[in-house]
């Protein structure tokens, strides 16, 4: 449903849900319409009951009538119709029609991206760049004057044209793509057939990237956006984006709880100075329970680094191409190291403790959780995981499980979520937030800089503090939003021991817990 600023789609109001209603809807239907056409056909014998034949002999005009009454209540205009036209309902109402048809238009929507895909592949080494190399070489030779030193020259103004392409065309792309989200969207969702149509267009590209891919056991041609991914990444030959030959550390850094509050909203989990923030570190926060347990809440960093090259820092362009090919990264095996150690600080870290816990993140951060919570590995180890949240994250085609429930808060201008190419699933236990930045600005971030609603800018942190704190004001009014909180209720409003109220000789395991994980990247014995 819609709101003033977002719209929230999925979770307890969606149209999952109301699914689910229709496949419980249609055999009651059918169930109903059974025992009317058995109530007509009573009646129906009641026109052959000897007793009424022989009331025909004595008043012959009341029993007409009678027999004409009892047809009406029976009959088409009757019972018997209503139960025809409670069958054709339930037909109509049937789940599986609505799913059938909304999977027909699903295919034929991925059928056109790929083919757009296949089609741009196909004409940028045959004609876009062809073209965009004349445009270039041309301009350089109109401002290039005659002279003993003419070449020279030339090539110079080349190489500052080429240079000076991205600062030129960068921003307006950006404005663009802020203007018509949905063109990165589809192009994204035909990376399938854009690998296809770069190989095809030129074709020892097309080779190389049959030879990677079959290095690395990949399917070629690719079928889906993530096998597209991951002949991309195969494509850098163990150079870039590749962090085959590294492992990864952690240190603890426990921060004081001193003055520390828990957590009591949306805002708060996704707010970079919020109480569960832990900045540029992986933050663990164990917050106490009344029954025993803590409520653990995890704060995964975002990209801080587009080097293609992997270094030390892991939260960088490699991660962010490995999760999109859906594999397994460093990041994540620290994530839940840190999870593990931070349980142990408190003695919950014993196997089979299923102590509830929440993934979160931004960009990049929420990729990682969603990912964990699609992880067998992770699942195994921190059974409790109950929540993912996320803001700006490509997280649509991550194979989150039923049982996890997810939030996720997205910007329609914002480019990184579309960057998967996939809309997030409507389904009971997956809340999505979507909110249109134009025109719903709130004065003081109309003149941050990253505030324009251009595809960088409305990726910024802030505006989606902002719009966590919108989605905390429409809790009480949003069916889907007000399930969601419910169920968070461990994380944000349940009775538990705040940190400035602790008894001075607390029970065991009545303090919060707060923990900074610094992560790095290192080679092995390095």
């Amino acid at each position: 449903m819609s709101e003033p600023g977002i719209e929230v789609s999925g979770g307890a109001g969606g149209i999952a849900v109301a699914l689910d209603a229709l496949d419980v809807a249609a055999p009651a239907l059918r169930a109903v319409a059974a025992d009317l056409a058995d109530s007509a056909a009573d009646l129906a014998l009641v026109l052959a009951d000897p007793a009424l034949v022989a009331a025909a002999l004595v008043a012959p005009g009341r029993t007409a009538r009678t027999g004409a009454d009892l047809l009406a209540v029976a009959g088409p205009s009757g019972l018997l119709g209503t139960s025809l036209h409670l069958r054709v309902l339930a037909g109509t109402v049937a789940a599986e029609l609505y799913r059938a048809g909304e999977g027909g238009a699903r295919q034929a929507v991925e059928g056109v991206d790929r083919t757009a895909g296949l089609v741009l592949g196909i004409a940028v080494p045959t004609v876009v760049l062809p073209v965009s190399a004349a445009a270039v070489l041309g301009a350089a030779a109109l401002r290039t004057r005659p002279s003993p030193v003419w070449l020279g020259a030339y090539v110079g103004s080349v190489i500052g044209d080429v240079r000076e392409l991205p600062s030129r065309a960068g921003p307006r792309v950006d404005r663009v793509l802020g203007e018509h989200p949905w063109l990165l969207e589809h192009s994204v969702a035909g990376a399938e057939g854009l690998v296809v149509g770069l190989g095809l267009g030129f074709p020892p590209l097309g080779l190389y990237l049959a030879d990677r891919a079959d290095r690395a056991g990949l399917r070629s041609p690719p079928r889906t956006q993530a096998e597209a991914v991951a002949v991309v990444t195969a494509a850098g030959g163990g150079h870039v984006l590749d962090e085959s030959g590294f492992e990864v550390e952690i240190r603890a850094h426990p921060v004081s709880t001193a003055g520390w509050r828990p957590p009591r909203g949306v805002v708060d989990l996704v707010a970079a100075d919020g109480p569960v923030s832990g900045g540029d570190h992986v933050r663990v926060t164990g917050i106490p329970l009344a029954d025993g347990r803590y409520a653990w809440v995890v704060d995964v960093p975002g990209t801080q680094t587009f080097s293609p090259r992997p270094g030390t820092n892991p939260w960088d362009q490699t991660s962010n191409q490995l999760l999109e090919a859906h594999e397994r990264t460093l990041t994540m095996t620290a994530v839940t190291a840190a999870l593990s150690d931070a349980r142990a600080r408190t003695g919950r870290g014993a196997k089979g403790v299923a102590d509830p816990v929440l993934l979160g993140g931004h960009s990049q951060g929420g990729i990682t959780a969603a990912a964990l919570a699609a992880d067998p590995v992770f699942r195994a180890q921190h059974p409790g995981l109950s929540h993912v949240v996320t803001t700006g994250a490509p997280i649509g085609g991550v194979p989150v499980p039923e049982g996890v429930s997810v939030l996720s808060l997205e910007h329609v201008q914002d480019l990184v979520p579309a960057l998967d190419g996939a809309r997030n699933p409507d389904r009971a236990g997956w809340v999505t937030v979507r909110r249109d930045l134009r025109g719903d600005l709130p004065g003081d971030l109309r003149r941050l800089p990253d505030a324009v609603p251009t595809a960088t800018g409305a990726h910024s942190g802030r505006l989606y503090e902002s719009t966590g704190a919108l989605v905390d004001e429409r809790t009480a009014t949003d069916p889907s939003l007000r399930r969601w909180r419910e169920g968070a209720a461990d994380f944000l409003d349940a009775e538990r021991v705040d940190a400035q109220h602790v008894d001075p000789q607390p029970a065991a395991g009545a303090r919060p817990v707060v923990v900074d994980y610094e992560v790095r990247r290192v080679r092995p014995g390095g």
